[in-house]
């Protein structure tokens, strides 16, 4: 088993932030609006990988990333196992654009409606509350396919 390493950006413009409308069923995030990101390619530093992720999947150019907390993603089933970069940045640049139409749509969301918007799954309501709004750096724990679990996806913020 390898441990991969990913990131994922909180792009926040205008009292918005940039959600990924997801449109593969296979994924357990299927139909869920979550924060863009993917893997840190060889050489690549997280903050490049968040800039160049950021650009491949919605066309914004972003600056300044800041990091801001760590989640760990294991799937139990298929012994995959990521850990997952957050980064948070205000300075946002360009017109969102849909570049990969069959993976996932990318879509403004109202800071301010965040919480009544079902496709926001409460995990990653949680986790861009602390991202934005405290001190505190994330760290968090997103499971599923345990065993004895029932199938059952579990998040914990530690």
């Amino acid at each position: 088993m390898t441990i991969r390493t990913r990131v994922a950006c909180v792009a926040v413009s205008n009292g918005n932030i940039v959600l990924m409308d997801k449109r593969i069923p296979s994924y357990f995030n299927y139909q869920q609006l979550t924060p863009p990101g993917g893997g840190v390619e060889l050489h690549e530093t997280l903050e490049d990988a968040c800039i160049r992720e950021m650009d491949e999947e919605t066309g914004l150019i972003i600056e300044k990333p800041i990091l801001r907390g760590i989640v760990s993603y294991i799937n139990h089933a298929n012994q995959d196992h990521a850990l997952t970069a957050f980064f948070v940045t205000h300075h946002v640049q360009g017109e969102l654009m849909t570049k990969e139409p069959e993976k996932h749509i990318p879509r403004w969301v109202a800071l301010t409606e965040l919480k009544l918007n079902g496709r926001v799954p409460e995990y990653y309501q949680e986790c861009i509350r602390i991202l934005l709004y405290e001190p505190a750096f994330l760290n968090a724990r997103f499971e599923w396919n345990k065993p004895g679990m029932n199938d059952k996806f579990t998040w914990t913020i530690m």
